[in-house]
């Protein structure tokens, strides 16, 4: 179970360090909301500002309280997206018998409103080789104009061996245009 763990460890901290984006005090997650609903073992809580913690930018499920290991917001600086500034990572890391990852999306504009994209699941068992992430166009693999839902392969040295693109979405200021991805890219 420890090699597990530490293994999912290893492996997540790669991947937030591939995707480019960087630890942030910027942001802040409290407030939870758990109050009456202990027994489900859901809870939610509040994505903030740390100069201004008074006004919520999101609200962030949590599905599995008691599993709940560890949470980390991170940010990527100018994605190259029309009139987007950064880019807000939440992912939500639970640990039962596999480790799995809820990960949120905001895209926050240049009047410091926020997008928030679908929610990521990703389930890690036994070595994890195939996640999910969406890609910017700063980012290695992004095409210009679109934010692309892939993915990505690793080989046993967690270097990225094959990307698939699932789903293409073309960025016009706060518009999606959803286009159906039909290319992988072997490397």
């Amino acid at each position: 179970m420890k090699n597990i763990i530490l293994l999912a460890f290893t492996f997540t901290l790669y991947v937030t360090n591939a995707q480019d984006f960087s630890t942030t005090e910027k942001y802040t997650l409290m407030n939870e909301r758990s109050i009456g609903q202990e027994e489900e073992g859901l809870a939610q809580i509040d994505l903030v500002s740390s100069e201004d913690s008074s006004k919520t930018i999101a609200i962030v499920d949590i599905t599995e309280l008691e599993l709940l290991e560890n949470i980390r917001v991170t940010v990527l600086s100018e994605p190259n997206l029309e009139d987007i500034n950064e880019i807000v990572k939440v992912e939500l890391e639970y640990l039962a018998c596999c480790v799995s990852t809820d990960t949120y999306y905001f895209l926050v504009t240049k009047e410091n409103d926020f997008i928030a994209l679908p929610r990521i699941e990703n389930v890690y068992c036994d070595a994890p080789q195939i996640d999910t992430h969406y890609v910017f166009p700063n980012q290695t693999y992004g095409q210009e104009g679109k934010i692309l839902k892939a993915e990505l392969q690793y080989t046993e040295t967690y270097t990225i061996r094959d990307i698939e693109v699932l789903q293409s979405f073309v960025w016009n200021d706060d518009d999606f245009d959803y286009q159906d991805a039909i290319t992988a890219i072997n490397y």
